[in-house]
């Protein structure tokens, strides 16, 4: 739990999602399907997992219902992108 939250200050830190969060040496798996259901209430939207990278390897982050921060935010989901030899992951976040 403790290093979820130092992750959680790094990416704050980086800028709380603008930027690169951290970096990964190899590319992620593709993405899983996830059954979701029902919302569990009026004005939730559902977030995809992904893949991070802890422990020198990937590792998902399950799917889950959100309520947006206010009105008419949307989520931009979180993305690898490929920088020289490495993969770049960028957070999810609000806007």
């Amino acid at each position: 739990m403790r290093r979820s939250w130092l992750l959680f200050a790094v990416i704050c830190l980086a800028g709380c999602g603008a930027g690169v969060t951290y970096y990964a040496p190899v590319p992620p798996p593709p993405l899983q399907v996830e059954p979701y259901g029902m919302s569990p209430g009026p004005g939730n939207i559902w977030i995809n997992g992904y893949w991070g990278y802890e422990g020198g390897r990937h590792v998902w982050h399950a799917g889950r219902w959100e309520k947006p921060p206010r009105e008419n935010a949307h989520y931009i989901a979180p993305r690898w992108e490929k920088k020289g030899n490495q993969y770049a992951f960028h957070d999810g976040h609000w806007k």
